[in-house]
């Protein structure tokens, strides 16, 4: 029973900071790939969050087959939570590649990825209006995120 009620009060302390609908958008600083700082502005209309390697793969060769621009253009922040990486492999492997893209990757650290709710191997979308969320959903596909855009 102890270990039951444990689990139950995990799982809820988890979620207990993420966004959901109604919430004010992170005001925190999170540095991208070249370590240049972002804020997520009030302007921001999408922010796309993926928690694994499948779901930074979507999101990554959908980039790739935009303009260099699609971000800013669209308003929309591309952040990727590595924060459970270990530290050797993020510095020496993921942080080279990601450097090649020509887009900005914003990169939670532990605390910051608690902001925002995430699902095994789905993609989380936060759509914001006038700097709250006003709707979460998580998707799969290249499909679903063509979508998000249309």
């Amino acid at each position: 029973m102890k270990k039951i009620l444990f689990s139950v009060l995990l799982f809820v302390a988890t979620f207990a900071n993420a966004l959901s609908i109604g919430d004010t958008t992170p005001t925190f600083e999170i540095k991208d790939q070249f370590e240049k700082m972002h804020k997520i502005s009030t302007d921001t209309k999408t922010i796309l969050v993926a928690e694994s390697r499948s779901t930074s793969v979507i999101v990554r060769e959908y980039l790739l087959t935009k303009d260099t621009n699609f971000l800013e253009t669209n308003k929309t922040q591309y952040i990727a939570d590595i924060s459970g990486m270990p530290s050797l492999i993020s510095k020496f492997i993921a942080l080279p590649k990601m450097k090649k893209y020509p887009f900005p990757i914003l990169l939670v650290n532990e605390e910051q990825a608690k902001s925002f709710s995430t699902k095994d191997d789905e993609i989380t979308v936060y759509t914001i209006v006038e700097g709250k969320v006003s709707d979460v959903k998580y998707i799969k596909t290249t499909e679903e995120l063509d979508a998000v855009f249309k």
